[in-house]
């Protein structure tokens, strides 16, 4: 049934005439199967050696959709659907049968970019997490891919001259998916209905990158196996009893390139304060100040051939941030206080991952965007987590 299942939905999404496409995707997978196989034994998150082992949960989902261009040039080459295979093994919890609480994986992500002939096609690889909701919401999650991925045909200046969204082979590769889960079988088959918005950028570390954005749906199957685990992959939630209010204060450097031509990476910085008030155990909200120096805007269009731009801009964001053990997911949109550059919308985000240790030391990896669609540059930081 679940085979019968499976060729129902690649039909349906037309993915029986795409197979062939995957033969240079083949080397991302044979990596993927290999980066599970020693974890399922022997890696991963801390756990409490007494949990003993978990099960794992394979799954495989078929997309389709479009590209969200947004700017001239991506609408011009916006000429296909968006068809993708994604193919994920999670880490289920050994200490509940409950397979709908939060769990830890990875996985294979391929599609087309919306132009095969220019902007070609990405292979992925990245971790994941799928953490269930409540309320009206009870029979669906939240899933967040985050990895890096392989574009196919980046832009080239004497071979590939159009292709102005991805800049180089090597990109960032993020998804956010709401999916609904529709048991088949009480153990086994779940049937996974969703939709997903995908980006792909390299944080114009190479220019130039204006990204590409994609909006799917998708249908997909979960398969509970036998197949166990050590238990170390397993996201407990955090036994520590945090204080109602939360402070921390991260610095977070990063690179970009303005234009291909100069071939000079220009150094970015982010300095940022957040502070969080505790919803729940796991869910705060509160309000970020982030200052950022960036000198790429003393770069022509932002300016008048006579205007000298200062390099430093400062916004105010919304904290929204979700914790899992000592691992935090945060979505940071905001808009600029000063920004002097102009044709730079107002609206600025972050979106990224931190990790707190036992010694509250953070480290921190997200991208600074506008408008969700136009990745800035990617921060890398460390930071330091106060009143725990």
């Amino acid at each position: 049934m679940a085979i019968r299942i499976i060729f129902t939905l690649s039909a349906i999404f037309g993915l029986h005439r795409r197979i062939v496409m995957l033969r240079t995707g083949n080397n991302f997978a044979i990596l993927f199967i290999l980066l599970l196989l020693p974890v399922v034994k022997t890696s991963g998150l801390p756990a409490d050696d007494q949990k003993g082992t978990g099960n794992i949960i394979y799954n495989v989902n078929v997309h389709t959709g479009t590209a969200l261009p947004h700017n001239d040039m991506l609408i011009y080459l916006n000429r296909e659907f968006i068809r993708g295979l994604e193919l994920n093994a999670w880490f289920a919890n050994p200490e509940t049968a409950d397979r709908y609480s939060t769990v830890f994986g990875g996985g294979y992500f391929f599609s087309n970019l919306g132009n095969r002939d220019v902007m070609g096609n990405i292979h992925a690889v990245y971790m994941s997490i799928i953490n269930p909701l409540s309320g009206y919401f009870s029979s669906a999650d939240l899933k967040v891919n985050l990895g890096v991925g392989y574009a196919t045909n980046p832009y080239d200046p004497e071979n590939n001259y159009f292709n102005r969204g991805i800049g180089s082979h090597l990109n960032m590769y993020g998804q956010i998916a709401l999916n609904w889960k529709i048991p088949l079988t009480e153990n086994r088959w779940i049937l996974r209905p969703g939709m997903s918005f995908n980006h792909v950028s390299n944080g114009t570390v190479v220019s130039p990158n204006s990204g590409i954005n994609m909006l799917t749906f998708s249908a997909g199957l979960d398969f509970m196996s036998d197949h166990s685990h050590s238990g170390r992959m397993v996201l407990e939630r955090d036994t520590v009893t945090h204080k109602k209010h939360r402070f921390s204060l991260t610095v977070a450097p990063g690179i970009k390139q303005m234009d291909r031509r100069i071939d000079k990476q220009i150094l970015t910085s982010s300095l940022i304060f957040d502070y969080g008030y505790f919803l729940g155990k796991d869910v705060s909200v509160g309000m970020v100040l982030g200052l950022y120096y960036n000198e790429t805007w003393a770069y022509h269009p932002y300016h008048g051939k006579d205007e000298t731009l200062s390099p430093f801009q400062s916004a105010a964001h919304i904290s929204l941030q979700k914790n899992i053990g000592p691992l935090a997911f945060f979505l940071h949109p905001g808009t600029y206080i000063h920004m002097p550059a102009r044709d730079i919308p107002y609206f600025a985000g972050r979106l990224g991952l931190s990790y707190t240790f036992e010694n509250n030391m953070i480290a921190h990896f997200a991208i600074k965007h506008h408008w969700f669609a136009i990745a800035d540059y990617f921060e890398w930081g460390v930071g330091y987590r106060f009143n725990r």
